[in-house]
């Protein structure tokens, strides 16, 4: 028969010590985008359909959207971002309970998501827009 030895009294408050700022940094808001904003975007919030909503825009000419899939941010467009401006205003949001943007209870179905995607770009004053999403695996 095994016994497994009894864990001494400083290791139970290492082991806690570790959790409990474990835990700390784990509640800490986290920045919207790691780094710097790529040259030639601005960061800017919008309070559309009811939620705050984090972007970033940059670039001039035929306005584009990029969106991010389940689990992403804004952050995974970053490799394209200058490129695309070159040609296009770029507008990179994060969706609803991404990233920098606001974490309400609800609506966070695929209507809610559109709604607040267009009210964004009205708001910018585009009619018309070209989009690129991803989605996650």
């Amino acid at each position: 028969m095994f016994t497994q030895p009894k864990p001494s009294r400083r290791t139970l408050l290492a082991g806690l010590a570790i959790l409990g700022v474990t835990l700390l940094l784990a509640s800490l808001p986290l920045p919207a985008v790691a780094g710097t904003v790529p040259a030639g975007f601005t960061e800017r919030f919008a309070v559309v359909n009811g939620v705050g909503l984090h972007y970033l825009i940059g670039g001039k000419g035929s306005p584009v959207v990029l969106l991010h899939g389940y689990t992403q941010t804004g952050h995974m467009w970053r490799p394209l971002m200058q490129p695309l401006a070159r040609r296009h205003t770029v507008i990179v949001p994060d969706l609803r309970g991404a990233g920098g943007s606001a974490r309400p209870e609800s609506g966070y179905d695929k209507k809610n998501l559109a709604v607040d995607i267009h009210e964004l770009t009205s708001s910018l004053g585009f009619d018309r827009v070209s989009t690129s999403a991803t989605t996650s695996a």
